[in-house]
């Protein structure tokens, strides 16, 4: 390990310093509010499409889902699957209509659309929440890293972790948060698929050139050493739709993420900026699976043991024990810089959210020098607490991220996608389903992950691998249900709010009957009912 610590300190300086040296010149760029919060709107497709590949893989990919894959089997082809996918849903159900709107965060949209400032504070809370699960996910695989590298207890490396990357994002505004993502997209899929091409060439697979397709080959020898790796639906199908509906309403409701297209020059750029981010995130989830089968595959053949506590460090052991100190150190580089990344983005939504979404209107008329003050030092304030939260980290990183999408998508998701898509969504309706769809996933959140409950109710309909997935069943449909039923017996919303719907769409003119039919709300509304009547039926065919 002495050959690894040296090197492993030089690549992560390396990466640590390039980051901090982006953030500073990224610092020089930015002269007003628009500068520090969308980089002046003035990102290009490519490289706004790079920022939100390190904003959708992070230590999520890079040591979460490996872990799942090793430890779940097929569930997490679902999981990759619905999360790729759901950037193509991105694509067509939100992007560039976010990007027209002209707003700064997700929480912005909602006041303006919703047209009130209560529901754009209670949209702050709800993200604080969010960002603060998926911070924390982060920071443990941080603090992994360091105890790789360094040999230290992991509560130490993720302190250390922690603190360094909160003192690092507080450096730069939106400049350099996007061009370091970039910087750190690259870096992460480097070394996340030239050490798994070794380890695949070394497991004897002769398709290990191109990892996503090359596993393959190993499939039969698979069966015979891990029949059961391959069962389907050894679950309820309900676990399935959760995954789609958690992974395709979450990613529009995850505001750190969102924030990314309100940093592109138009909608063209929105719409790119999608395309590449898929592209690349596909051709790294699926090198992701390749990762977690080389790990079961190995597993397998040698006969040694993998500790369940030991999971998220799976890329680390496999690397460690089929290739050499140089991409092992190139590894843990790679995670560094996925967490960095992700990290930056995080505290930027916060800080974004805590100042221009709540203080400011709280306290109308304050001066931008002051906004920006205050946004830096709220970083760094949101980024210690949450450094101090991870202490206590989850058991597995891709658990509370999985969670972070389901109330994501379930409370901002839900108003944002019906928003955009159904002029005769209110106030009241988007109020009364952001209630709904936060309480009913972040409740079951803190009686199954903080308090250990078993929801003795409804147990049933929660049994299985990571069988509390299927909360986002219940969740989601409830939501669209609340948001369609509270929307039709309410007032509608002004003329002046109806017509950003037309202006999101690109009309240069406005009708009413563009996107105020009654087929949308009627589909959604019917098939939220037969979801959430499925999900207790057949509790009895599937194994315990």
């Amino acid at each position: 390990m002495s050959g690894l610590f040296g090197l492993g300190i030089v690549f992560c300086v390396l990466v640590l310093g390039i980051s901090i040296a982006v953030g500073i010149w990224g610092r020089r760029l930015t002269r007003n509010l628009a500068d520090y919060y969308v980089a002046g709107r003035s990102v290009d497709a490519i490289n706004n499409g790079l920022a939100m590949v390190s904003l959708s893989l992070s230590l999520t990919t890079f040591l979460g889902l490996t872990a799942l894959i090793w430890y779940g089997f097929y569930l997490a082809i679902a999981i990759y699957a619905a999360f790729t996918a759901a950037f193509l849903i991105m694509l067509v159900v939100a992007a560039p209509y976010l990007r027209r709107h002209k707003t700064f965060t997700s929480m912005d949209f909602i006041g303006e659309r919703y047209y009130s400032p209560r529901l754009r504070m209670l949209a702050v809370f709800i993200m604080l929440v969010v960002s603060t699960l998926y911070l924390v996910g982060n920071i443990k695989g941080i603090g992994i890293v360091f105890e790789y590298l360094l040999g230290i207890p992991a509560i130490w490396g993720v302190l250390i972790g922690g603190l360094v990357v909160t003192a690092y994002v507080t450096l730069g505004g939106m400049y350099g948060v996007t061009y370091n993502q970039t910087f750190q997209s690259i870096v992460l899929t480097i070394a996340f698929i030239v050490p798994l091409m070794v380890i695949l060439k070394r497991l004897g697979i002769t398709g290990w050139w191109f990892p996503p397709l090359g596993y393959g080959q190993a499939v039969p020898a698979m069966v015979e050493v891990t029949p059961y790796y391959f069962f389907p639906f050894v679950v309820h199908p309900v676990w399935y739709i959760a995954v789609f509906l958690g992974s395709a309403f979450g990613i529009i409701g995850l505001p750190h993420f969102v924030m990314r297209y309100f940093t592109v020059r138009d909608a063209k750029d929105a719409r790119w900026s999608t395309v590449v981010c898929a592209l690349l995130v596909g051709l790294v989830n699926t090198s992701a699976y390749a990762m977690g089968f080389a790990g079961v595959y190995y597993v397998a053949q040698t006969g040694i043991e993998i500790a369940r506590a030991d999971a998220d460090k799976l890329v680390f052991i496999l690397t460690q024990a089929l290739t050499n100190n140089w991409l092992l150190a190139l590894a843990v580089a790679g995670a560094l810089a996925a967490s960095l990344s992700t990290v930056a983005g995080l505290l930027m939504i916060m800080g974004t959210g805590l100042v221009h979404d709540l203080y400011a209107v709280i306290r109308p008329g304050m001066k931008e020098d002051r906004k920006l003050t205050l946004s830096i030092w709220t970083m760094f304030a949101v980024g210690v607490a949450c450094t101090l939260l991870s202490i206590r980290p989850p058991e597995f990183i891709l658990v509370t991220i999985m969670w972070a999408f389901g109330i994501a998508g379930a409370s901002l998701g839900v108003p944002i996608t019906m928003g955009i898509w159904w002029k005769r969504a209110t106030r009241e309706g988007a109020a009364a389903s952001m209630i709904v769809g936060f309480l009913t996933s972040f409740v079951p959140y803190v009686m199954i992950e903080i308090m250990k409950m078993e929801p003795t109710a409804i147990s049933r309909f929660f049994y299985g691998p990571l069988g509390w997935v299927k909360v986002i069943a219940w969740s989601m449909p409830l939501t669209f249900l609340t948001m369609v039923v509270v929307s039709w017996l309410t007032k509608p919303p002004p003329l002046e709010v109806k017509k950003q719907v037309d202006a999101m769409h690109g009309w240069p003119d406005y009708r009413e009957e563009r996107y105020h039919g009654k087929a949308l709300p009627i589909t959604v509304a019917v098939l939220s009912v037969l979801i959430m009547l499925f999900v207790t039926t057949l509790y009895d065919v599937f194994p315990k």
